[in-house]
């Protein structure tokens, strides 16, 4: 129950980091609102402002972008604080600074991108619409074809790099994401995730330390109880006989002198019986001698009387 009760919580600490790095890495794609001058606006701002003012003049129109050519020299790519961040090579470990691509730097490249399109997509089209951008703000360094070198600098110096259709395609699926690049990943975020992992981790460890403690310890222990309460039973039922035993003895002694007693006593009984029989007889034998001698006496005086 305890392992269940760690993977609930350590799976509900995990989800939760998993979210908190997630919007720490993830770029805003708020639709460009928050760098527009003056105050930040929404749809809502926007009709309310429509219904209020019915006669203001509404903004010009903004020109659609030219098409892209589906081709980039980028890798991955992160677009941070008004900065790019990009890997020239899948195998590189992590992404640099951009300064320019083919004579163009990245705030101009940003400036561009708001030029044309809708407001809210600029961050889309620096990431997947280079070669329009170049036409739009007047660059002629893109390269006319596929597999092309383009001049690129970085933080960690000059490099050329060909233009193809795979890094395009990879950069469509994670750009918004930040492409794994490590500056996506908010420090405070990273922080907050690596603690919860360590909760979980701490609380996954004790909870098999536990159960590992009574698995071996505590069977130990219980072995110990149940030979200590067989030894108690036993103790006792060898109580329970012994005074059995001596009350089955005392209750035979008890029975054996009452037994005698009762012979003494009918021994004393029949003695006295033969005793008061030996007496009545005795007495039966004076009656007679003193009735016979009574009669004796008579006797004479009768025959006294008849003489007279």
């Amino acid at each position: 129950m305890g392992v269940g009760l760690a993977r609930w919580r350590c799976a509900l600490l995990a989800l939760a980091g998993a979210l908190l790095l997630e919007l720490s890495a993830a770029q805003s794609t708020d639709g460009g609102r928050g760098d527009l001058p003056g105050m930040k606006r929404d749809i809502f701002d926007q009709m309310n402002k429509a219904k209020n003012n019915p006669g203001a003049a509404r903004e010009a129109k903004r020109p659609e972008c030219p098409k892209s050519d589906g081709l980039s020299p980028f890798t991955s790519l992160l677009i941070y604080q008004k900065q790019m961040f990009v890997k020239l090579n899948a195998s590189d470990e992590k992404c640099v600074r951009l300064i320019s691509i083919g004579g163009a730097n990245v705030s101009a490249l940003m400036a561009a991108a708001r030029t044309c399109g809708a407001a809210g997509e600029w961050k889309r089209r620096v990431a997947e619409e280079l070669s329009a951008l170049y036409f739009v703000g007047g660059w002629d360094a893109w390269p006319k074809a596929e597999g092309e070198p383009i001049e690129v600098e970085t933080e960690e110096g000059n490099f050329s790099v060909p233009i193809t259709p795979e890094n395009y395609e990879n950069l469509k699926d994670c750009w918004a994401r930040g492409c794994t690049c490590d500056q996506a990943a908010s420090p405070y975020g990273k922080a907050v995730g690596l603690s919860l992992l360590l909760i979980c981790l701490v609380g996954i460890g004790y909870d098999s330390a536990l159960v590992g403690w009574k698995k071996f310890f505590g069977k130990k222990d219980k072995d110990k109880k149940e030979k200590k309460d067989k030894k108690e039973k036993k103790e006792k039922k060898e109580k329970k006989d012994k005074k059995g035993e001596s009350s089955d003895g005392e209750d035979k002694s008890s029975r054996k002198g009452q037994s005698e007693d009762e012979d003494k006593d009918d021994e004393k009984t029949k003695d006295d019986d033969e005793k008061k029989d030996d007496e009545k007889a005795k007495d039966d034998e004076k009656t007679k001698d003193d009735e016979a001698k009574a009669e004796a006496k008579e006797e004479p005086s009768v025959e006294t009387k008849k003489d007279s």
